[in-house]
């Protein structure tokens, strides 16, 4: 047990002031992985070379000492990830709700509206850029 607790403590001493794993690095160590597995099920070794330069790159970031920079990273990636994310969430929401409304862009603006089917035709005000036009339902 003393020989294990002192791994540990050499392993945390050498960790100290480094990135260590992150969103960022998960994420890539994830893609890696199924690079991998696509690669050796199709066979082709061209998806390998990608896989071993994402786990080289995932090291990099694991071993940083420039944190700063990697918290950057990850913070972009994050935000990039969030928008990513609420899209999805979105499209399976209209997706699931497309028989009880009809989704439409405001003409003007672009911004994505829903009404109620089977209303017929109405008078719709944009809540975004205000603007007023007929939309059947």
């Amino acid at each position: 047990m003393a020989f294990l607790r002192s791994i540990i403590q050499k392993f945390n001493a050498f960790m100290s002031g480094r990135n260590g794993i992150d969103q960022l690095s998960f994420a890539l160590l994830i893609v890696s992985l199924i690079l991998q597995f696509i690669g050796s099920f199709t066979g082709t070794g061209l998806l390998l070379l990608p896989s071993l330069a994402l786990y080289g790159y995932t090291l990099f970031r694991v071993f940083s000492r420039k944190s700063y920079k990697r918290e950057e990273e990850n913070k972009k990636f994050c935000v990039w990830w969030e928008k990513i994310k609420t899209q999805a969430v979105q499209f399976y929401r209209r997706l699931k709700l497309s028989r009880q409304y009809k989704y439409f862009k405001c003409p003007q603006c672009r911004a994505l509206l829903r009404i109620k089917r089977g209303e017929g035709e109405k008078d719709v005000c944009c809540p975004k850029c205000q603007n007023r036009f007929k939309q059947k339902s």
